[in-house]
């Protein structure tokens, strides 16, 4: 029992630490390993100069994955109204099937996400938790049905990779 309060309590103060420098720390200064959908590497470090909307999702969600992707496509044609382009990276939350050629298949194929400013990224399940929670987004696999629950956020970076503020 303690060393199970011990643990959670460890994971909140980590959790903390690192929510508490996320507003001002670049993202671009991480050196995170990701693919992108057509297996290529991906560093986040690439986004330098330009205005990016973060999400995390995965491929077989079917409750509110689909809504980020929708609102992103509105996010990028206001961003295309205003002559503000922006860059659209999606971070899987489960790494393990979401491998770039799912993705590939899923967002390029299926939903027809042609533009090059979109970006598909997986990375370890290491990765993407430390990347979580560096953004903000909480996420938990169910036991029960293996589907993942989290939350539904859109992160703007400005051009340094700075998190801005809604």
């Amino acid at each position: 029992m303690i060393k199970k309060i011990s643990i959670s309590f460890f994971s909140f103060l980590i959790f903390a630490i690192l929510s508490a420098h996320a507003g001002d720390q670049s993202l671009y200064q991480e050196t995170y390993l990701w693919k992108d959908e057509s297996d290529r590497d991906f560093s986040l470090s690439s986004l330098k100069g330009k205005n990016v909307i973060m999400a995390m999702a995965y491929t077989s969600c079917q409750g509110t994955c689909p809504l980020i992707i929708s609102k992103l496509k509105k996010m990028e044609a206001e961003a295309i109204e205003k002559n503000a382009p922006v860059d659209i990276v999606v971070i899987t939350f489960d790494p393990a099937f979401d491998i770039p050629h799912r993705t590939y298949a899923y967002y390029r194929e299926k939903l027809g996400i042609k533009n090059s400013n979109w970006h598909f990224l997986t990375g370890s399940e290491a990765e993407t938790r430390k990347l979580s929670m560096l953004l903000g987004v909480k996420y938990a696999r169910n036991p029960q049905n293996g589907m993942i629950i989290h939350d539904m956020k859109f992160i703007k970076l400005n051009s340094l990779g700075i998190k801005q503020l809604e």
